[in-house]
């Protein structure tokens, strides 16, 4: 019998009738193997590309409407009609109240789990406005995950995260990407930190984008599972990205590989995204 996984972090494209003017506008992503994340790719498609039994996802918001995000929630409701899954979508964390509380209401969809606005790099700035605390209080309130896109490393940043989860312990974050390690001694402080809250989990994702060896890989994944211990981390893919450089069936064979013991991979692998987003 194949083994089960729940997968954490899917991205699917609809270039014919979405947007996403990030892939396929002026000035498109340097990665190598672009052509091969803009295939189209159907749920049955991926579930027979690995010998691992995908038995449900959660899908990440990929630019398909940004000024309509719910136009992405009913394509996929069509398109992943065949495997159990929900969806995180997006509204601008920022945005002033009345204008995220319209746009979350205009999300009202039954897939629908959480939020993520991508705040890497300079964007991180903006979770430091007057207007989040309110916008993630609606969050928690409509018991909505906050998908927190960041790098860890950042310790302002880090820090106003961790004010966050203290303010709304009612709230759950989940950072995405294992929080884009670069500086790794810097990326461990905050991650010590974080992992202080129990409303904070960490998926273990993104590392095609990043400068790190496969050892310095494995050092992270011991790293957070020393602090952030086995019910709070996810294995996920990022597929279709994680292709840049792997398949998706191997991808998941090296997250395996980094456990070491079949308990542990089941909750990284299976029970804990079941648990965190009820797949």
């Amino acid at each position: 019998m194949r083994m089960q996984i729940i997968d954490p972090h899917v991205h699917f494209f609809n270039l014919a009738e979405g947007q996403y003017t990030w892939l396929q506008g002026e000035n498109p992503p340097a990665w190598p193997n672009l052509e091969k994340i803009k295939q189209p790719v159907s749920a049955e498609q991926l579930v027979e590309s690995t010998d691992f039994e995908l038995v449900g996802l959660v899908h990440i918001e990929a630019g398909f409407d940004n000024t309509s995000p719910i136009n992405e929630l009913n394509w996929l409701s069509s398109h992943l009609k065949s495997l159990s899954f929900k969806a995180i979508s997006y509204n601008q964390i920022d945005a002033p109240a009345e204008q995220f509380n319209h746009a979350l209401s205009a999300l009202a969809h039954s897939s629908l789990c959480g939020i993520r606005d991508i705040t890497e790099g300079d964007d991180a700035v903006r979770l430091i406005s007057p207007h989040c605390i309110n916008n993630l209080n609606l969050l928690a309130t409509n018991k909505l995950h906050f998908e927190a896109q960041f790098d860890i490393e950042n310790s302002e940043i880090t820090k106003q995260i961790i004010y966050y989860a203290k303010q709304l312990p009612q709230l759950q974050i989940i950072i995405n990407h294992a929080g884009l390690p670069s500086n790794l001694g810097a990326w461990q402080q905050g991650v010590e930190l974080l992992a202080q809250h129990d409303n904070i989990a960490i998926k273990f994702s993104g590392f095609e984008l990043l400068q790190l060896t496969s050892e310095q890989q494995a050092a992270c994944f011991n790293f957070l599972f020393n602090h952030f211990g086995q019910q709070r981390i996810m294995f996920a893919s990022n597929f279709p990205v994680c292709q840049v450089n792997t398949s998706y069936s191997t991808l998941w064979h090296c997250h395996k590989a980094l456990c070491s013991n079949d308990k542990i991979w089941h909750n990284l692998s299976y029970a804990n995204a079941k648990h965190y987003y009820q797949v």
